[in-house]
């Protein structure tokens, strides 16, 4: 991101902000995912047992966040918050536990019950419409257990260095069906990796410092 080698990361905000707020700006699409590389500041947390087993990521699964770009192509922009709609908090969804395993079927699910039909005036053979098997077990995938830290002076949570952005492209103003994926690099002219920012008090996001190439359709 060229425009950062001349601005201050204050001035990066605002300009980022500003870009939002008036819309200039081309949509890019809806972000659906961000994969975070190791930082030497970051700790994981030894009881979560997605962190535990891939790593540190963020997955919005159903609240994607819309994302576009500065029209000179140096900056990424989410323009819109983070935040639960039921709620209004800033609070990532619930992913399932990677540990858990379903328990097996009743015997009601594999033979059936025999009950008496009244339409039909004969007993027939009826199985459960639901199962516990379908109840998979959820955990919580916290904003504060993914971060290495908060900004200094703000309420930012920062997330470095990003290493991918998997999201919904939208061409021509409309939604595509596919899955692309952003690479986010190393830039020389500032010594900076990108950095992804949360405000843990309002969603506002960022994407900072460091380059990006937009690479299309997500490998299989």
């Amino acid at each position: 991101m060229t425009t950062s080698a001349v601005m201050s990361p204050a001035d990066i905000l605002k300009y980022q902000n500003e870009l939002v707020r008036t819309g200039n700006n081309e949509p890019l699409g809806r972000m659906q995912k961000i994969a975070i590389g190791p930082n030497a500041a970051y700790v994981p947390l030894t009881t979560d047992p997605i962190l535990t087993k891939f790593g540190r990521f963020i997955e919005l699964r159903d609240r994607s966040l819309p994302i576009a770009q500065s029209k000179d192509r140096t900056q990424l922009l989410i323009t819109a918050p983070l935040l639960d709609r039921a709620t209004g908090y800033v609070k990532l969804p619930d992913l399932p536990d990677p540990n858990w395993v379903p328990p097996p079927p009743s015997k009601e699910e594999v033979e059936g019950k025999q009950v008496w039909d009244q339409a039909t005036q004969r007993m027939v053979t009826k199985f459960p419409e639901t199962s516990p098997r379908q109840n998979v077990r959820m955990i919580p995938q916290n904003l504060e257990d993914r971060a290495e830290g908060v900004l200094e002076g703000t309420n930012f949570l920062i997330f470095s260095p990003v290493l991918r952005i998997t999201f919904q492209p939208e061409i021509n103003k409309r939604m595509v069906g596919d899955a692309w994926v952003i690479e986010a690099k190393y830039e020389a002219a500032t010594r900076t990796h990108m950095a992804l920012l949360i405000d843990r008090k309002t969603g506002e996001a960022h994407f900072f410092g460091g380059a990006y190439e937009i690479l299309g359709n997500a490998p299989k």
